[in-house]
């Protein structure tokens, strides 16, 4: 899909609007933030669609995938999914329960510390899984589709620059709690 480059975005119109009450203000960082957040919010619909699809949310999808490429016997200790996944021991233990009560994963001692347990993909999971990632996959191309390959492998390029300045800060992002004033990510003190 070709885009014309003179057409106008939902930001363009933003940015006509600041540069109309404040001339002033260097808006260049604020274009960029606000595309990568709307573009953000049509990945996540798009994504939330096909995986609903198949009776999943996003972040069980990446239980299940996580567990997939860790390989042979795709079991992980819970404490890996927490890291893996950026999200609390709680919100783990909620979704893998979800998802073992659904027969996709299941909970078992771990051989080598029987104090310790292991969550790991049953054949179900496993069946699920390739069917999900197969239209996953599809998807994303679908999502994608206004960018030439060449793009995708610039923008691709790109963020990863940007995600290696945030992890050399900090190896994973920290969101914030509610109520919380400022993110872990800024570097300049807020008076």
């Amino acid at each position: 899909m070709d885009t014309d480059k003179g057409a106008s975005d939902h930001v363009d119109q933003v940015l006509a609007d600041w540069a109309r009450e404040r001339p002033d203000w260097d808006m260049s960082a604020a274009a960029v933030i606000a595309r990568l957040g709307r573009a953000s919010a049509y990945i996540e619909r798009g994504l939330h669609d096909t995986f609903e699809e198949f009776g999943l949310n996003r972040v069980e999808f990446d239980v299940l995938a996580t567990l997939t490429r860790s390989g042979p016997p795709k079991r992980l200790p819970p404490g890996q999914l927490v890291r893996a996944l950026m999200r609390s021991s709680g919100a783990i233990t909620h979704i893998v329960d979800r998802l073992e009560a659904g027969g996709l994963v299941e909970r078992t001692l771990d051989e080598d510390d029987r104090r310790s347990i292991l969550v790991g993909l049953t054949k179900k999971g496993s069946a699920l899984f390739e069917r999900v990632a197969a239209a996953h996959l599809e998807n994303e191309r679908t999502l994608l589709e206004a960018l030439t390959p060449e793009e995708q492998q610039t923008l691709a390029w790109t963020l990863k620059k940007l995600l290696l300045g945030f992890e050399a800060e900090s190896a994973q992002p920290v969101m914030p709690r509610s109520g919380r004033k400022r993110h872990r990510f800024h570097r300049r003190k807020v008076l």
